[in-house]
C-alpha cells in the first residue's frame, strides 16, 4: 500500500510474552507509543484460540475512538 512505519498510527502486535513484544518492536523499528496503546495480551488477556480476533477487534475500537482517518496493523 506504500505506507511507511511514520503513515501507521497504531501496530496492535501479538504479545504472548512481554519480552516477545519488546524483541519485535527493536527488530522492526517500530515506535513503542505505537505499539498496542492499550496494553496488549499483558494487560487486555490472551483469549484461547482467538488472539487473532481479539487484536482486530481492539484495534478497530482504537481507531474508532481516535476520531480521525488512521492506519492501523
Amino acid at each position: 500500500a506504500g505506507l511507511t512505519v511514520d503513515d501507521v498510527d497504531i501496530f496492535e502486535i501479538n504479545e504472548a510474552f512481554a519480552s516477545q513484544a519488546v524483541y519485535c518492536v527493536e527488530k522492526l523499528g517500530l515506535p513503542p507509543e505505537k505499539v498496542n496503546p492499550l496494553g496488549g495480551a499483558v494487560a487486555l488477556g490472551h483469549p484461547l484460540g482467538c488472539t487473532g480476533a481479539r487484536q482486530v477487534i481492539t484495534l478497530l475500537n482504537e481507531l474508532k475512538r481516535r476520531g480521525k482517518r488512521a492506519y492501523g496493523v
